[in-house]
Order: structure tokens, then sequence, then C-alpha cells
């Protein structure tokens, strides 16, 4: 899906390229459509709590953690790395990762990104983020 980004045309596929070869992510959706605006990008996202588990190694004793505090990391976790993303969108992007879920099944950890340009502003870009996350699994 093409979509308006400020004097540009960005094609979602080029930025999801973008988010599986330079993160540790893997686009699950593209919600672009969902946003129900010509103007964002988004996706529903997931990360390996393998991953996230080495990451998380370096700080904690992982195996001391219960269930709810492990829980709590991933999603902390996985959210930091999501904005960390912004640095490698198109110049004058704005970015908001939001984590959702603790998929047992796939052993995941699933998440909402959503892309806009700077001037769409940071508000709506959480409004966007908030009404995509009802629309989520």
């Amino acid at each position: 899906m093409y979509i308006v980004f400020g004097n540009e045309i960005i094609d979602s596929e080029e930025i999801k390229a973008i988010i599986e070869d330079e993160s540790p992510f893997r686009v699950d959706k593209d919600m672009s459509k969902g946003s129900k605006r010509e103007d964002t990008l988004a996706y529903q996202v997931s990360i390996s709590i393998d991953e996230l588990n080495n990451i998380l190694k370096e700080e904690y004793e992982i195996d001391e953690m219960d269930n709810e505090e492990l829980f709590d990391e991933y999603m902390i976790l996985t959210d930091e790395i999501g904005v960390e993303l912004e640095e490698l969108m198109p110049e004058g992007a704005i970015l908001n990762a939001r984590s959702y879920k603790w998929d047992n099944s796939e052993d995941v950890i699933r998440a909402v990104i959503v892309v806009a340009h700077e001037e769409l502003g940071e508000m709506k870009l959480m409004d966007i983020t908030k009404r995509l996350l009802t629309q989520a699994d």
C-alpha cells in the first residue's frame, strides 16, 4: 500500500522490509489499511522471547524472575526496541510502538508499530495507535 508521507509517496512494503532486515521484529501483518488513513503506516509485529531473553540476561538473572516480572520486562523491552526503529525510518518520521500480548503458543511478544510524518503530530499518532491496538488479534 502506498501512503502520503510529507511530500513523498512511500510503499508500506519498503518499510516492512526495513523493519524485518534491520531489527529483531517479524512483521506479521500490514495494518496500514486498517488505520483508515492515507498518511499512516502500521504493522502488527512480533519478537521472539529468546531474543528478548538474550538482551535481558545482560542485566537480570532471568531464571530467578517470576512470570509477572518477566512479562513486564518483555513488554517494556519490546516497546524500547520498537521506538528505536524511528532511526531507520525516512526523515521526518515519527513512530509509536506498543506491545500488547505475550503469545505463549508461538513464544513471542506481539506489538503494533505506527509510523507517520511529523506533520501529523504525536497526539494523533497515539490516537491511531490506540485504535489499531483494538484491531490487533
